[in-house]
């Protein structure tokens, strides 16, 4: 699949954050803002396939 830098630049900012985020939970393992946080990251994978999906669809770059 050949894509873009700007696909790569949005995987990388969106994996950042969820690695910072699973990263607090991990240290904060068993408090309630620890599964907040994992809560959080989840949603957010989950946002960044939307986001890439979206981008791969409108982007002639990386058709």
């Amino acid at each position: 699949m050949k894509t873009c830098t700007r696909f790569a630049d949005m995987k990388a900012g969106y994996e950042r954050d969820i690695a910072f985020l699973r990263g607090h939970a991990a240290r904060h393992e068993g408090s309630s803002a620890a599964k907040a946080s994992t809560r959080h990251a989840w949603g957010m994978k989950q946002n960044m396939a939307r986001a890439l999906a979206r981008h791969f669809v409108r982007c002639s770059l990386c058709q």
